[in-house]
């Protein structure tokens, strides 16, 4: 079985691009901070910290780039996946990088944007009614 839980920050604004196909695909690429609780606190008292990349396509992707940005902390589950290149020199670069399936936005609820329901449609606030054309 392949899946992966991972609570962290992020460590810069998405890196957002569409793939240049008929039907462009968003593929959002970011790095999360994710605190290592088994090795000891360093001098500042904090964990030392992995930083996973990880991808998010389509859909997901469009809801990374307008949601999330530097520091926020986010939940995910996702899937990881290995890989390789050359780079210029010829040399054979591996890589491993977690490709995301859910993101839950985590901290406080006044700092986090508003959540969607799954389906890509956005919980509306209940103190919005009033403001609201329908009911």
């Amino acid at each position: 079985m392949n899946k992966v839980i991972l609570k962290g920050r992020l460590t810069r604004d998405p890196d957002v691009r569409y793939t240049t196909s008929s039907e462009p695909v968003c593929i959002a690429r970011f790095t999360l901070a994710v605190e290592d609780r088994e090795r000891a606190k360093g001098e500042d008292g904090n964990y030392p910290a992995n930083f996973i990349p990880c991808i998010c396509m389509g859909k997901l992707g469009e809801i990374a780039e307008a949601n999330l940005c530097k520091g926020k902390e986010i939940l995910l589950c996702g899937k990881m996946q290995s890989g390789s290149y050359e780079n210029k020199e010829g040399k054979k670069v591996y890589t491993l990088e977690c490709f995301v399936k859910e993101i839950e936005y985590c901290g406080r609820k006044e700092d986090s944007p508003m959540p969607y329901d799954g389906q890509g449609f956005m919980n509306i606030p209940d103190d919005l009614d009033e403001e609201l054309p329908f009911r």
